[in-house]
């Protein structure tokens, strides 16, 4: 039941026909890729990156391999040999212990730090035929180069995954285009996108293909000079092709760098202060990144396997406290219904009248940077009211379907399971080392969150529609697109696009995201945005303003919308004092 919508996905486009009162014709849509069955050149794959995974175990750390490798073949040899030899037992093998790493150190007493590893890399060690291994001997600090060697394996290993993601090119894809012509609409219960008829092309302006900073009056939102059917013609054929592959590669080249943060967090806390803070924040943006990879997991670009989006969906959410459907179902709500005043679900803006209604403190807190903590309420809220979608935990939120109220449960379950292995660990290791080495990097993540779909979402020049002013293109089109490069880039040397790179461009990629979201995987949205850029000229919206000084402008002038009207856009803080003088009188 839990993965029924998600593996077998209707083969007949009749089932996602749409008739609702709120879009009440008949409209056709482009179905989701059937289920298939696992390639077998996956498991050429999966051999392929085990045999990379032991090269760079030998390249990281040669102790380790040759100790691995040592006890492999020793226990291979251990119970083969009586067969071959005939005997019906297994021969006593002289074994010699040599005692290495938490466990030894934890049964001798003397683990005191409250830190979740120690220096020393590896378990007991049994090892057989072999003479006893000799402690090393103690060095003066600063001397060992183990550490150095290992720490320059990791980045190594790195710099060469972020090169080869950042400039990968598949080869064009051989299939064709599914062969549909369509407006982008709505979407149906699995996600499909529900396309509009498509106007037309006498009732259309023409296209002047300009590029400018995204400045649109409200008549040129509603009067788009494009269709989406011209918008996908204008994209290359591969940016729709999802793969298994890639998909799978950046989550774990994420997971992998969590690892090795965490693999080396006793070296930057050694350097005090300053290294608690730079390992804080890098592992806060990583929680942010793997958070991204669940997002394609939700919208179904991640692969073509429902299942395969549910199980690394789940992996990549509930480590970070986010029940994965329960999200994956309000945020779908978000991008069906993006930028309508009424229906949207994610930054939704209020009227003037609702502001007021606030308590001091809560339009403190909506108003000043303390608004980048919001995310765990979000989540946890039982209002649907300000643009809240209820407790994505509860099966009985009536955001959700009946048949959705399992897949519900599962997922808040899986949060409650991590929060359990939070908890023991707090008893084990103390609430301060835990809080250390989770809470602070979990509420970056919380704030990387709050601070991107905020600034997607939000800005005195973007556009917000009402009643028939609303389709499912006006509201796409009506998002930002961001660099994050000032942020380690202050003097724009030209490494600082590298941020954007590592979060998978969802902040200068997102426009094209929400005109295609259940069919462009995040590495193909900077190649199909740049495809579009000359066809949507000043619809494009990207904001290369510093996002600190941009999003100190949105708290100022993004107050509230006008409570007529079917095109409105935000007013700021000065214009709210006025609505309220004149209330009062």
């Amino acid at each position: 039941i839990f993965f029924r919508d998600t593996m077998y996905p209707s083969r007949s486009a009749d089932k996602y026909l749409l008739a609702t009162p709120s879009h009440s014709q008949y409209s056709t849509v482009l179905p989701p890729a059937e289920t298939k069955r696992a390639p077998a050149s996956l498991l050429g794959w999966m051999a392929l990156a085990v045999v990379a995974s032991v090269a760079l175990v030998a390249l990281v750390d040669p102790i380790m391999y040759q100790d691995a490798v040592a006890g492999a073949t020793t226990s291979l040899m251990a119970h083969v040999s009586p067969i071959l030899s005939g005997t019906n037992g297994i021969r006593p093998v002289q074994t010699h212990t040599v005692p290495r790493g938490p466990a030894a150190a934890f049964n001798q007493g003397v683990y005191s730090r409250p830190l979740l590893r120690t220096e020393s890399r590896h378990s007991t060690t049994t090892l057989h035929n072999f003479p006893a291994t000799e402690p090393e001997a103690p060095q003066e600090p600063g001397t060992s180069t183990k550490g150095v060697r290992q720490m320059a394996g990791v980045a190594l290993g790195a710099v060469v995954a972020v090169a080869l993601t950042m400039f990968n090119r598949l080869r064009p894809s051989k299939e064709t285009k599914p062969a549909a012509v369509f407006h982008v609409g709505p979407v149906n219960s699995t996600g499909a996108a529900v396309m509009d008829p498509p106007a037309p092309a006498a009732d259309r302006p023409a296209n002047n293909n300009s590029r400018s900073s995204g400045v649109v009056t409200p008549e040129e939102a509603v009067d788009l000079p494009f269709t989406a059917s011209e918008l996908y013609a204008a994209i290359p054929e591969r940016c729709f092709k999802k793969s298994l592959f890639w998909g799978l590669f950046y989550c774990f080249r994420d997971w992998g760098i969590v690892a090795a943060l965490y693999y080396f967090q006793p070296a930057f806390f050694g350097l005090g202060l300053a290294g608690k803070l730079l390992w804080w924040n890098i592992t806060g943006f990583y929680g942010w990144c793997l958070f991204v990879v669940g997002h394609d997991c939700g919208h179904g670009t991640f692969s073509n396997y429902g299942w395969v989006n549910q199980l690394f969906g789940h992996i990549c959410h509930a480590p970070l406290m986010v029940p994965f459907n329960g999200w994956r179902i309000s945020h779908r709500h978000h991008h069906q219904y993006h930028n309508d005043v009424d229906r949207d679900h994610s930054w939704r803006p209020s009227v003037a009248k609702n502001v007021d209604r606030l308590s001091t403190p809560i339009k403190w807190f909506r108003f000043s940077p303390l608004i980048l903590l919001v995310y765990p309420f979000y989540l946890l809220s039982p209002s649907q009211e300000n643009g809240f979608s209820g407790n994505h935990f509860w099966p009985w939120n009536p955001l959700f379907k009946k048949e959705e109220r399992v897949g519900i449960a599962a997922s808040a379950l899986s949060v409650v399971a991590w929060a359990g292995v939070i908890a023991a660990a707090t008893a084990h290791f103390g609430f301060w080392a835990v809080f250390q080495n989770y809470w602070i990097p979990y509420w970056i993540f919380v704030a990387w969150l709050d601070l991107v779909t905020l600034m997607q979402h939000t800005d005195d020049n973007v556009l917000y529609f009402r009643g028939k002013a609303w389709n499912y293109l006006r509201g796409a089109m009506s998002t930002v697109d961001r660099t994050y490069r000032h942020i380690i880039d202050p003097f724009n040397l030209g490494y600082g696009r590298v941020i954007d790179h590592l979060h998978h461009n969802i902040s200068d990629g997102h426009v094209i995201h929400h005109i295609f979201f259940t069919q462009i995987p995040h590495y193909r949205l900077m190649e199909a945005t740049e495809a579009l850029k000359p066809m949507l000229g000043k619809h494009y919206r990207f904001d290369d303003t510093p996002v600190p000084s941009a999003f100190m402008r949105t708290l100022k002038n993004c107050w509230y919308v006008e409570d007529e009207g079917g095109v409105v856009a935000y007013k700021g803080k000065p214009e709210f004092k006025g609505w309220e003088k004149a209330n009062m009188a």
